[in-house]
């Protein structure tokens, strides 16, 4: 469990060091903001994949960092501001959990 404990602190920290700073957290390059208030984007991570919280942080910069996950495989990466305002950081389609078996590969 220890582990699992630490991969999730490294993944939360890179995200946290590869997170767009100020006005552009809110922006997509492709289209448009991706931003809502956090019991939204929340309650539709939970709705839409059937994703729920695995890991949070908090960033140098003040920002909730969440990781959620669905049996799926589905992940989504959100930053919550101080204001409750919560932008899609990144989402894929492959999440699994690290064992101590798979620390040998």
């Amino acid at each position: 469990m220890m582990f699992l404990s630490r991969v999730l602190i490294i993944i939360i920290a890179t995200v946290a060091v590869l997170l767009p700073q100020g006005s552009a957290m809110s922006q997509n390059a492709t289209g448009p903001p991706r931003c809502a208030d956090r019991a939204y984007v929340v309650a539709a991570l939970h709705a839409i994949h059937g994703e729920a919280l695995v890991a949070r942080g908090l960033s140098k910069a003040g920002l909730l960092i969440e990781i959620y996950a669905a049996p799926s495989g589905t992940w989504t990466v959100i930053a919550t501001a101080p204001n409750g305002m919560s932008c899609l950081v990144d989402n894929v389609v492959a999440w699994g959990i690290v064992t101590s078996s798979d620390q040998s590969s």
